[in-house]
């Protein structure tokens, strides 16, 4: 019944990016504006799709009263980049630069229902609802209305196309086809046919050269506006049929794609695809290869720039059509699926010339495989292999030399297998504890180009010479050999855990490098470099002219810290990296890399295993996992000049709101953002929209000012963030790569504007400068204050200095007051002076100088001439008049008052008491008691 599917490994389905964060997974219209945004009309308000993020405009809690109705029932887009959409209840233009939604003049229809919107070429906007089209200018000024009635009742116009001669054709529900006439300036009937009259969508066939309409009711039909009959003119074409056999004819929406020139149409029940033959018609093609076979509630199936098929359905999640000319081919091993009741599990592989596998399933064991007859045959069914021990290999080689393959199992024995007719023998076996009494256990295998086989172990490294058929230790080398390569130079390579990397010279001359990695597997570019990764995720390039040097492109290549379980050198020297989830694809010459994750439910596998990894050196790198074998052919996409992608800004948030949430008059984008000094948070996104490589893409991004070199994001990342700029002028940068990885040179600029705080304002800034003038002229006041007074006291001191000389020098007594105030002061000083030291023996002269601040000479010289007696005298009269005062106490005795006076004896204290009084102190004591006796008398 069905035509099978030319190529269906190129036709996949895909899921659309970001659909759920749709307000609604029903998408009632796909439309695709000329930037590349993808929007959609759903039951609940427009949405803008760039890739990660969703915008969505309606009526809601935020916007109240935006829109009269969230049902969208058309989009499209003018000249001037503005979206025009249609609802249940009028029609609306939305500037995209600002976000501004404005109401289309639709006058007494403004409530009803607008059923399509169409622009022409001169730049026109056709908008139909029930018995008017409605001409607009892009500016929004309606230019006519036009009846649309069939047999007076008034009806809806399905499209309004252009035609290749550049006529104006539309179509009208139950009325047929009109050519607008220019003249007249009115619709007339085109090419009538009563059994064609609900024309859907009409499509140019480039290729064949005639019209396809898409009809309700009756399916498609070849259109002919040159054919002379009316059977010349339509010609009808198979109706699609549904999974139940039944034929349907109601035609919602139809595309031609551009690779296999496939006719597709969403109808009342499902999507079908359409070949045309050699004779014009259609016949229908097998889609249960990608696409679930049921009946579907589809609506709009719509073509993108990239001529992917964007299909919007209602009861299951909306989908892309990809058709490719380059794709991942899959192996699901449907026969091994059988055997195990179970997902395949790949864990080791390698290919012959004429599509045969030889793979191990875990847990299964080795198995021999004809990919073209899906024909499958275990080692146990195969006399010559089913006792060996084959439950779990390892690794598996092909020998490029001799017809065989190399098996390594667990253990210490390596062996050598062949096939015919899918029929397994052995050949031969390399057994290692033949040699070694500790062989360890087989970790890696690699057949040179001189004909050796290089076996690793986690205790060394050994060869094995085919042509000699003997097998040799390589003593110099030991430890767990992880990985084999060999140069361009005949140079063979081990790595060696932790140990570090082993040379094997031709002449069996051995050098090590040491490094402390945890290395995991290794291969070798054709300049003689290595590439090897490790268990910690890096991907490091050994150049053997820097011998302790590595160089790590974990970064270069976006790895993330997983293990790195196999590397692969193609014939371009692209670097092949295969993590548990991801497969990268890397040129080291110009930074380019491509990956595949086993996240895409299209890639087949679901994990990637560490050995299940072949190159045949030809054209195709296997890798095999969980779910199967995929094949990708190596190309020079890497290699390519760069696309001139260009990125766009998509929302740009200060503390967490869209700036177009305001009511911008002017797009930012092309003028600057004003950031006010109390919004500390901005955050800018953006997207190249393209959403077939989201994988791919990366970008990188600066704010010129802040940044001082190019920031560069992981796969997925698509937005910078930035925390309290200071106040300024920004220029924000953002660039992309391409779907190969390769940086364009198109950079997008925004200007940025942080602006001041008052305190940061020129105003400000005035008041900060005559403030701080005020406040220097204020302390210059005060010093030059200052600096008078100490002069001024410096003049005083300057001349009281000079009159303490006058009065130092003078040997005698002058009248002058302020003289005899200073003789007063020198006295009283002196005196306290002598009083402080009362009961000191040595005090004398000196000490009395000292204790002055004055010369002996001149203490000597002013005692004399204040009080007519040596310093000696002045010191001794002051004592004793102390001693008198002492002596008058009735308890006193002589004794005290001498010690307490600093006197040494007796003799010298009486001596001096008589001098100065006349008498002994005994007989001052004597006569002050008879003193007191008669005033004791005289009172009685």
């Amino acid at each position: 019944m069905f035509s099978p599917l030319v190529h269906a490994q190129d036709i996949v389905v895909r899921e659309i990016p970001s659909l759920d964060k749709l307000p609604v997974n029903a998408i009632h219209r796909i439309f695709q504006d000329s930037d590349g945004y993808i929007w959609y009309g759903t039951f609940n308000g427009l949405c803008r799709n760039d890739g990660y993020n969703i915008r969505v405009f309606r009526s809601d809690l935020y916007h109240p009263g935006l829109l009269s109705d969230n049902y969208i029932t058309y989009i499209s887009e003018d000249y001037e980049k503005k979206i025009w959409f249609g609802t249940m209840k009028g029609g609306y233009i939305l500037d995209k630069a600002t976000s501004q939604i404005t109401p289309m003049d639709l006058q007494e229809f403004s409530d009803q229902n607008v059923f399509t919107i169409n622009v022409t070429k001169d730049g026109n906007i056709w908008v139909s609802m029930r018995g008017v089209l409605f001409r607009f200018r892009a500016d929004g000024t309606l230019v006519k209305r036009y009846k649309t009635e069939y047999n007076h009742s008034p009806e809806f116009v399905y499209i309004v196309y252009e035609d290749k001669a550049g006529d104006l054709l539309i179509s009208i529900t139950r009325g047929g086809m009109y050519k607008l006439n220019k003249e007249t300036d009115d619709f007339e009937a085109y090419f009538h046919n009563e059994d064609y009259m609900d024309i859907e969508r009409i499509i140019w066939d480039e290729t064949n050269g005639y019209y396809w309409l898409g009809t309700w009711g009756k399916g498609i039909v070849r259109f002919n506006p040159d054919g002379k009959t009316k059977e010349e003119q339509y010609i009808p074409q198979p109706l699609p049929v549904d999974i139940t056999g039944n034929p349907t004819g109601a035609i919602y929406h139809m595309v031609q794609d551009d690779i296999f020139h496939y006719i597709w149409v969403t109808s009342w029940k499902d999507l079908f695809a359409f070949r045309i033959t050699e004779k014009g018609m259609l016949k229908q093609v097998d889609t249960s290869s990608f696409l679930t076979p049921g009946n579907k509630i589809l609506y709009e199936i719509y073509k993108d720039k990239e001529g992917k098929l964007w299909v919007s359905s209602f009861d299951v999640e909306s989908f892309i059509i990809d058709i490719r000319d380059y794709i991942v081919k899959k192996y699901p091993l449907p026969d091994l699926r059988n055997r195990l009741k179970a997902n395949p599990a790949i864990n080791s592989l390698c290919k012959e010339e004429e599509d045969i596998f030889w793979f191990s399933q875990d847990r299964y064991g080795l198995c021999i495989y004809d990919s073209q007859k899906d024909k499958l045959k275990h080692y146990s069914e195969c006399p010559g292999t089913r006792h060996l021990p084959f439950g779990d290999v390892y690794d598996l080689v092909r020998s490029h030399s001799h017809n065989r393959i190399w098996a390594m199992p667990y253990g210490s024995t390596v062996f050598g297998l062949s096939q015919q007719n899918l029929e397994m023998k052995e050949e031969l076996r390399v057994d290692i504890s033949q040699i070694t009494k500790n062989p360890g256990t087989n970790t890696s295998l690699f057949e040179d180009s001189n004909d050796n086989l290089w076996i690793g172990t986690t205790t060394g490294l050994f060869v094995y010479r085919i042509k000699a058929s003997t097998l040799e230790s390589i003593p110099e080398v030991s430890g767990h050999v992880a990985g084999i390569t060999q140069t361009a130079d005949g140079r063979i390579w081990a790595v060696v855990k932790n140990k570090g990397i082993y040379q094997v010279g031709q002449n069996k001359h051995i050098e090590h490098y040491s490094f402390n990695k945890d290395f995991i597997c290794v291969d070798a570019t054709s300049d003689g470099n290595l590439w090897i990764g490790t268990a910690e995720g890096e991907v490091l390039m050994f150049d053997h002219r820097f011998k302790e040097k590595l160089t790590d492109y974990s970064f270069n290549c976006g790895m993330k810290g997983d293990i790195i379980n196999n590397i692969t050198v193609d014939i371009y020297n692209h670097v092949w990296i295969t993590t548990n989830q991801m497969i990268k694809e890397f040129n080291p010459r110009n930074g380019a890399y491509r990956s595949y994750s086993t996240k895409d439910k299209n890639f087949l596998l679901t994990r990637l295993l560490s050995h299940a990894v072949y190159y045949d050196k030809k054209g195709e790198i296997y890798f095999g996992g969980i779910s199967g074998i995929v094949s990708i052919s190596p190309t020079q996409q890497l290699e390519s000049i760069p696309e001139q992608v260009k990125t766009h800004i998509t929302d740009i948030k200060i503390m967490g709101k869209s700036i177009w949430e305001n009511k911008l008059k002017q797009n930012p984008i092309t003028t600057s953002v004003c950031v006010s000094p109390n919004d500390q948070n901005l955050e800018i996104e953006f997207s190249s929209l393209d959403f077939h490589n989201l994988d791919q893409i990366r970008y990188a991004y600066r704010m010129v000012g802040v940044d001082l070199d190019w920031i560069y994001l992981d796969d997925r990342k698509n937005s910078a963030f930035y925390n309290r700029l200071d106040k300024g002028k920004y220029i924000f940068q953002v660039k992309a790569t391409d779907k190969n990885g390769l940086w364009s040179n198109e950079i997008t600029e925004v200007v940025i504007h942080r602006l001041p705080a008052w305190y940061e304002t020129w105003w400000a800034y005035l008041i900060y400068v005559l403030l701080c003038a005020g406040f220097l002229s204020y302390c210059i006041y005060i010093y030059l204050k200052r600096m008078k007074r100490k002069n001024d006291e410096k003049w005083a001191d300057s001349a009281e200095l000079v009159k303490m000389h006058q009065y130092l020098d003078t040997k005698e007594s002058l009248s002058v007051p302020e003289f005899a105030e200073i003789d007063k002061l020198l006295l009283n000083r002196a005196t306290k002076a002598v009083e402080e030291h009362l009961g000191e023996a040595e005090f004398n002269v000196v000490s009395l100088a000292e204790a002055m601040n004055m010369s002996r000479s001149t203490l000597s010289r002013k005692i004399k001439v204040i009080t007519g007696k040596t310093p000696l005298d002045f010191i001794k009269d002051i004592k004793m008049q102390h001693a008198c005062r002492m002596l008058e106490n009735k308890t006193a005795t002589i004794a005290d008052v001498i010690t307490a006076l600093g006197y040494s004896d007796y003799k010298n204290f009486t001596q001096s008491f008589k001098e100065a009084f006349g008498m002994t102190p005994s007989e001052y004591q004597k006569q002050i008691k008879e003193k007191a006796e008669e005033s004791a008398d005289s009172s009685r």
